[in-house]
């Protein structure tokens, strides 16, 4: 797959959003930027007549701060040296008299300001100039934008004079013309003709033409490659040769341009079409950014979601699913979602997937990048969610209960603890990066993933016993060993509901295990939380089933006598059912369990929870 090609059909596939604000993932502001424009957040709004008077100006608010700017070359990938902004800056680049307000000395702000006043007298005075442009220039000319600012009381000079916040202060322009149904919006950073005056100045003075290593054509080529790929705050480049004495491309190659060229309009659509398709459906796992999307951009199951919220997801969509199948617990509606992502689908078309990590500070790799038939996409999603579907509690609050598997933070959250997850950003991203392959690409659930889940689930005492976290350990558990046996091919079928013709012999001492456990809960007082006798002994019982069965049994009976008679016959005689499937020689065996025995503890707790197809009255 060429990632590059990939980005650059992105982009060509969807100019009609260009420049238009779109709610991202989790609800924020998305915006595929213009060729030769880039993103940042504005502080103060200075408004302006057309002549270039001031007007006013204001504060932005910290939700309306991403602002849209013409950026040159330079600019875009600017970190500490000298790059000045066409239009909209900070006040360092802006006023002449930066220093007389700053706390600290710039011995740049000189060269900063007439950088930037020679770069837009050039823009104002070209033939590809605009109205707002010019009245920008007027204004900055007068040399008097700090002060306006203060006595507008959006900056304040403390008792020396100095301006405290100045440094940090990015100012972007609003040219307010006479209203009129066709006028362009007054705000520079909503204007397209800006836009497109600043698209057509930049291609007009290009000069460095070479033979981009992209197209083989001889186009403009760029060196200097944007950065804020994964967001904002990201100063991280995907391309860079700057390092002309560290051997970065020495030794096979003598300058730069030898080792590659990219023209620099590609470069600009394809790192735009990259940071607008990561905010807009990217996920991050601990600074390891992955982005899948559809040749035709139509909707896709996330490979990260829980089954509950894919289905949550489709749903809030099309409402046409909710008229069938809107039990969470019901498997129905899983495949419900799935038909409906398929039948809105065309299955001609292909999903990209690409991952991105930061091995440095300055560097961003490409560590994935891969493409499958959008139906091969669909077809895996599925399989995993339904070869590992049982019921499950979401997490946070509310948890309720959900057919399905858990989503893959969650899932890392529940084998490794949370607090770990949330401090360690290398286990995550190492967690992802082998978990993902077994959503995506149906490989199989590595061993070493499922019994790290049947130790942590064999271990109900190292959990908080008012919370749900051992609950949600072993559902996930039981998902894994599913799945694998699934892999395996066993002709067992493996659900939530009980496997009664099972004599698998790990499954029924799991359901023997599950017994014991719903004998002692039942004689519990409504606020007692302490652990039975059979969840204490659950480790020791994985590794030595016989002898710790007879130990747990042994203390069940106080419990048995606590029961109504009723109750105390159905469970006598479960247990014996349960024992009568096994041969004597498994029944005497001490050898450990393997994790089929936390599917039969699962199947038979929520059977007897459930009461399906019990024969006496429990009155809990």
């Amino acid at each position: 797959m060429n990632w590059v090609r990939e980005l650059l059909s992105l982009y060509e596939r969807n100019t009609e959003l260009v420049g238009k604000a779109e709610k991202g993932r989790f609800g924020e502001e998305v915006i595929l930027l213009p060729p030769y424009h880039t993103t940042q957040k504005a502080t103060v709004t200075v408004r302006l007549s057309p002549s270039g008077d001031f007007l006013g100006a204001e504060k932005v608010a910290k939700e309306d701060a991403v602002t849209v700017i013409p950026a040159t070359e330079e600019s875009a990938a600017r970190t500490s040296g000298v790059a000045a902004h066409p239009l909209c800056d900070k006040l360092d680049y802006l006023a002449i008299n930066y220093n007389s307000y700053a706390p600290s000395f710039d011995k740049d702000a000189e060269k900063k300001h007439r950088q930037y006043l020679d770069g837009i007298k050039n823009w104002a005075e070209s033939e590809h100039s605009h109205e707002k442009v010019q009245a920008v220039y007027e204004y900055i000319k007068e040399e008097h934008i700090i002060t306006d600012l203060i006595n507008s009381g959006v900056l304040e000079a403390d008792e020396d004079g100095k301006i405290p916040d100045i440094k940090q202060t990015f100012v972007r322009f609003s040219v307010e013309a006479e209203w009129s149904d066709d006028a362009p919006p007054s705000e520079c950073w909503l204007d397209p003709t800006l836009r497109s005056s600043y698209i057509e100045y930049i291609e007009s003075r290009a000069d460095n033409e070479d033979i981009s290593y992209l197209t083989g054509e001889v186009v403009p080529i760029s060196y200097l490659q944007p950065k804020k790929i994964r967001n904002d705050g990201d100063g991280t480049k995907l391309i860079s040769s700057n390092d002309g004495e560290g051997f970065t491309f020495r030794g096979r190659f003598s300058t730069a341009n030898e080792a590659f060229a990219i023209g620099y309009e590609e470069s600009q659509k394809i790192h735009n079409a990259l940071k607008w398709i990561i905010r807009k459906q990217g996920s991050n796992f601990g600074g390891l950014y992955i982005v899948v999307w559809e040749s035709a951009m139509n909707p896709l199951p996330d490979y990260s979601a829980s089954t509950d919220e894919i289905c949550s997801v489709k749903e809030s969509i099309t409402k046409e699913e909710n008229r069938y199948n809107t039990d969470s617990k019901s498997a129905a509606r899983f495949e419900s979602a799935m038909n409906g992502y398929i039948s809105a689908t065309d299955y001609s078309s292909k999903t990209v997937i690409m991952a991105f990590n930061a091995a440095t500070q300055g560097r961003l790799s490409v560590i994935e990048a891969s493409e499958l038939s959008t139906s091969e996409y669909l077809e895996n999603i599925k399989k995993w969610h339904n070869d590992c579907g049982l019921i499950h509690y979401s997490a946070g609050k509310g948890q309720r209960e959900y057919y399905g598997i858990p989503g893959l933070r969650e899932i890392a959250c529940t084998l490794y603890g949370r607090e770990k997850i949330d401090g360690d950003e290398k286990l995550l991203q190492s967690f992802c990066n082998r978990l993902r392959p077994c959503i995506i690409y149906g490989k199989q659930l590595p061993q070493d993933i499922v019994n790290l889940a049947v130790n942590r689930a064999s271990s109900p005492e190292s959990f908080d016993s008012k919370s749900r976290e051992w609950d949600r350990a072993l559902s996930l558990a039981g998902s894994f060993v599913k799945k694998k046996e699934t892999e395996k091919g066993s002709k067992e079928e493996w659900n939530v509901s009980l496997n009664t013709n099972s004599t698998d012999r790990s499954y029924l001492f799991g359901r023997l295990l599950a017994v014991a456990d719903r004998i002692e809960y039942l004689t519990y007082s409504g606020d007692e939380d302490r652990l039975t006798n059979a969840k204490r002994y659950m480790n020791l019982f994985s590794r030595q089933p016989m002898k710790t069965w007879v130990n747990i049994h042994d203390r069940i009976i106080p419990y048995l006598q606590k029961l109504n008679v009723g109750q105390r016959i159905y469970y006598e005689k479960l247990i014996g059912e349960i024992t009568d499937k096994m041969s004597e020689s498994d029944f005497a065996s001490n050898s450990p369990l393997n994790g089929l025995y936390l599917l039969g503890f699962y199947n038979q707790s929520y059977d007897l929870r459930s009461k399906k197809g019990q024969e006496e009255n429990e009155n809990e």
